[in-house]
């Protein structure tokens, strides 16, 4: 497995290629943006925790970075698609469509895949308890 500040680099890497992309779509450019602006915010976030290496090093928020990658290659994908020009309108019309209910997929697993990694690393950062963790009593009605 990558370790996370590699990840995080691969991250930052090809939310860059999918921001020079989307700015050259030649269909779908709505969604394509869309994914652009999720992106720029995960790879500025992100990138400033790169250097945390006890971060980094927890195995949950490896995972998590680790899947958002491979979501964020998906998306390149998928927007690289949508810069190729068809000249034929009713091939275009279809490939148009079917790309836009994948782009759709894919912002919505990013958006997921983000929340996994933000509470991977909102559980790491909070305070651990020193005892055992007792709940309260239940009430009675």
């Amino acid at each position: 497995m990558v370790d996370a500040v590699g990840t995080v680099t691969k991250i930052v890497e090809v939310a860059l290629k999918i921001k020079k992309a989307a700015d050259t779509v030649k269909q779908n450019e709505d969604a394509c943006k869309q994914i652009k602006s999720r992106v720029e915010i995960l790879s500025t976030t992100l990138s400033q925790h790169q250097n945390n290496t006890e971060l980094m090093n927890n195995s949950a928020v490896r995972l998590a970075l680790d899947a958002l990658a491979d979501i964020l290659g998906e998306a390149l994908k998928l927007v690289t698609d949508c810069q190729e020009e068809d000249t034929n309108f009713p091939c275009l019309l279809y490939s148009s469509g079917k790309l836009s209910q994948e782009l759709m997929k894919v912002e919505q697993h990013i958006s997921n895949k983000n929340m996994d990694a933000t509470l991977a690393i909102i559980a790491f950062l909070l305070p651990k308890p020193i005892g055992p963790v007792s709940l309260p009593p239940a009430q009675q009605v």
